[in-house]
């Protein structure tokens, strides 16, 4: 039997340890609930207007958007691979884009209106007001909420990746508010003034807007806190500030008349096809950019995760092939796919939390003092015995199996 190769030396990655953002004894955390307490009030006598002025439109533009939010989450939560941010952060971060950020915005972007109107004139302000004000504001309102979350539990923001998801999810809460005051006040109100706001907005424009603005500022954040160990003080602000002026910039095309090719109404079904090809004539480029900074970021945590567990492989926690599968998103789906058609969902949802047990075991291996950590013995033994439960399983045992992938026993 060939040896193992040697160890490489210790990654300098960390992942933290589930936390929490109930932290009473943190200033960030005080004043992060207290702005939600008092925004709270505002926000709830703002929907009660609208509950006013349009009962069933009002009802009806929750429904539609409450179907638009679950995907986007999943997607959201989908991007973020290998380790999934605390429950509380998460509702946090949307709490705060969908309480504190749309209540602060209309103060901003009322107050900045009537100076750009009071500065351009009448016929300026109606073509300009919505790219001099908004953008900058409400980038800057919402990022401050990711900016707070990361004094509350900066140990959580261990990846740009990390902040992609506060981000897209403090993105996600201020649209779908947005999309409601949209619906009501601009739309109608009306059930068919909602449906052609949700057709507008959403089904045409919903993968453009605030989740990737909001979502690079949380990516920019999360750089600046996660690699203080390894880049100097000016490189970490000039990366941060470069990703939200990309959101801004976003922000600012997508409000401007440039590359409008929106039809000025709608009169037939051309033109409502028109609208999602205009979006994405606006959109396209920064959803691109995107993904070409998630995938960038996949691939750094993919380099950290192998590091944390290729000293691991061949244990009884993992086998080397194990290894191989876990670090291949599409060989992980492949292998529950195989796994269901051979011996059944009871089987692949064993084979999925051993998957996830294992993980929880390279994260736990960047934080242990050395390989004989009691918490690195209890996970070890506790994937094998994931393991040996799925091998009870008719039809679960693998197909082959190494020398190598023998635990020792």
């Amino acid at each position: 039997m060939d040896p193992l190769p040697p160890p490489p030396p210790p990654a300098r990655h960390r992942w933290a340890a589930r936390g929490t953002l109930f932290r009473p004894r943190e200033p960030a955390f005080a004043l992060f609930a207290a702005i939600l307490l008092v925004t709270g009030f505002l926000a709830v006598e703002q929907q009660e207007v609208f509950r006013e002025l349009s009962p069933s439109g009002w009802a009806l533009s929750w429904v539609l958007l409450a179907l638009y939010v679950l995907p986007v989450v999943l997607l959201v939560l989908a991007l973020d691979l290998y380790e999934r941010e605390p429950v509380s952060l998460m509702v946090g971060a949307f709490l705060w884009g969908a309480v504190a950020a749309t209540t602060l915005a209309a103060f901003a972007n009322e107050g900045w209106g009537l100076v750009v109107a009071r500065l351009g004139g009448p016929e300026f302000a109606s073509r300009w007001t919505a790219v001099l004000t908004a953008p900058l504001a409400e980038e800057v309102l919402k990022a401050s909420g990711i900016v707070l979350l990361a004094l509350i539990a900066p140990e959580e923001f261990d990846d740009v990746l990390d902040g992609f998801v506060y981000g897209a999810l403090c993105g996600l809460g201020f649209a779908v508010v947005e999309d409601v005051f949209y619906f009501v006040s601009v739309f109608g109100g009306t059930p068919t003034g909602v449906l052609a706001g949700f057709w507008v907005r959403v089904i045409s424009s919903g993968l453009y807007g605030h989740v990737l603005y909001t979502g690079l500022s949380g990516m920019g954040i999360a750089y600046f806190v996660s690699r203080k160990d390894e880049e100097p003080l000016g490189r970490r602000i000039a990366v941060a500030t470069g990703l939200f002026v990309a959101g801004v910039a976003g922000h600012v095309l997508w409000n401007s008349p440039l590359l409008d090719a929106f039809p000025a109404q709608v009169r037939d079904v051309w033109d409502l096809l028109r609208i999602p090809l205009a979006a994405a004539l606006k959109g396209l480029p920064l959803l691109a950019f995107v993904i070409v900074l998630v995938r960038l970021a996949h691939r750094r945590e993919r380099h950290w995760l192998a590091l944390a567990l290729r000293s691991e492989a061949g244990s009884e926690g993992l086998t080397v092939t194990e290894l191989e599968i876990l670090l291949d998103p599409v060989a992980r789906r492949r292998s529950r796919r195989d796994m269901r058609r051979r011996a059944g969902a009871r089987a692949a949802r064993l084979l999925r939390r051993l998957q996830r047990e294992q993980v929880n075991l390279a994260m736990a291996r960047t934080r242990a003092a050395g390989p004989d950590d009691p918490v690195l013995v209890v996970k070890r033994a506790y994937c094998r015995s994931l393991r040996d439960a799925l091998a009870a399983i008719p039809g679960a045992a693998p197909a082959a199996r190494g020398p190598s992938d023998v635990a020792p026993g």
